[in-house]
């Protein structure tokens, strides 16, 4: 099993869109592969990060509370990737996680049009 999550530099979970890793960990939680975030450099932040965990062939993904807006959301329930939710700044030996809702799809769904106006 494959986990897909974004980090900050010191690898604790973060947004989609305010991450500076996207990284890929195996069962026992160790990282496996580590890239700069692509959404960093996209428009559509939250759909990239979504988008590059199944290319990466992810099984899971560990996204931070408001990171899966709806079309992420569509890219990885296409793909029949497992999303689970935790809080930002998260350590990832112990990210305690709950599986994703559709209160969470709407609420990352706000932020990220809100992030868009105001051009974060």
């Amino acid at each position: 099993m494959i986990v897909c999550t974004t980090v900050n530099d010191d690898y604790r979970v973060e947004v989609f869109s305010k991450a500076t890793k996207l990284i890929l960990m195996d069962t026992n939680r160790k990282i496996i592969h580590v890239e700069d975030n692509p959404a960093l450099l996209s428009t559509s932040k939250r759909p990239t990060v979504a988008n590059r965990c199944v290319e990466l062939g992810a099984d899971v993904v560990i996204a931070a509370h408001g990171s899966v807006c709806y079309p992420s959301y569509r890219i990885l329930k296409q793909h029949n990737v497992r999303i689970y939710v935790t809080e930002p700044g998260s350590d990832l030996s112990s990210v305690n996680v709950t599986p994703i809702n559709q209160w969470e799809v709407l609420y990352s769904s706000i932020v990220a049009v809100l992030e868009r106006l105001s051009g974060h």
